[in-house]
C-alpha cells in the first residue's frame, strides 16, 4: 500500500514556492540538540559535518562549556562558501535546483526553527515576524494555518527546555572534573548523541507544551 504523501500547510506551500531562499542565508540558525541528533542519525553523518560552535556573548542556558576557565559557547549549522561576498554564505543544506529554485536538502527533517520560522508566539499571541529575512513576500497570519503554526512553535520551545537540561547534564560534569580539565568540541558532540539515543531508547520525546527560555 503506498503511504499517503505528507500534508503541506499554506505557510509551506508559499515557502516552496520562493525561489531564493533569503531566510537559508541568515547569518547564524541555532538548532537544538534534538534538531542535530535528528539530522545525525538520518544522515548517518557526524555533527561536526554540519555543524559549528561560537561563543555565546552572553550567558544563556543553551551554552555548553568546553573549559571552566573560558566562555561557554553554542551550537549554529554551518555554512557552505557562497560566490558572492555582499551576503552571507548559505546554509550547508541549501540546495540549488537545475531550474534556479533553492531548496533544503533536509526536507521534513530541517531543524523546527526552519519550520516555525517566521512564527513566533509573543505572550501566547501569534505573530509571524521574519524579521527582515524573506524577500520573497510580506507574511501575515492569513498565511497560515493558525493552528499548525501554534503547535509548531509550542514544539520550538519544548525542544529549545530538553536542550538546556541536556546542556546543563554536560556542564555539570564538566565542572565536577579536577581543575584545568578540558574538552574539544568532539566530545561535547559524542556526548549529545549518546544522551539523545538514551532518551528516544527510554521513549522520552520533548517535553509538550513546556515554556522554554533558553536564555
Amino acid at each position: 500500500m503506498t503511504p499517503a504523501p505528507p500534508t503541506v500547510t499554506r505557510k509551506e506551500r508559499l515557502w516552496l514556492a520562493c525561489r531564493q531562499k533569503r531566510c537559508c542565508y541568515a547569518p547564524v540558525v541555532v538548532p537544538t540538540g534534538r534538531d542535530v541528533w535528528r539530522i545525525a542519525r538520518a544522515l548517518d553523518a557526524p555533527l561536526w559535518s554540519f555543524l559549528v560552535y561560537f561563543q555565546a556573548g552572553e550567558a544563556r542556558r543553551d551554552a555548553f562549556l568546553l573549559d571552566r576557565t573560558q566562555p561557554p559557547y553554542r551550537l549554529a549549522l554551518a555554512k557552505r562558501p557562497g560566490r558572492r561576498t555582499k551576503t552571507p554564505p548559505p546554509c550547508v543544506f541549501l540546495l540549488r535546483t537545475r531550474d534556479g529554485h533553492h531548496r533544503c536538502g533536509l526536507g521534513d527533517r530541517r531543524p523546527v526553527l526552519c519550520r516555525a520560522f517566521p512564527s513566533e508566539s509573543l505572550d501566547g499571541v501569534l505573530a509571524l515576524h521574519d524579521g527582515g529575512a524573506c524577500t520573497c513576500r510580506t507574511w501575515s497570519l492569513t498565511d497560515a494555518d493558525l493552528a499548525e503554526e501554534l503547535a509548531l512553535v509550542a514544539a520550538r520551545q519544548a525542544a529549545a527546555a530538553e536542550y538546556c537540561t541536556v546542556v546543563a547534564r554536560w556542564n555539570a560534569r564538566l565542572l565536577a572534573t579536577p581543575e584545568g580539565t578540558a574538552f574539544d568540541f568532539l566530545a561535547f558532540c559524542d556526548f549529545l548523541l549518546t544522551a539523545y539515543d538514551e532518551i528516544a531508547a527510554g521513549g522520552g520525546d520533548p517535553p509538550r507544551g513546556a515554556e522554554a527560555d533558553d536564555r
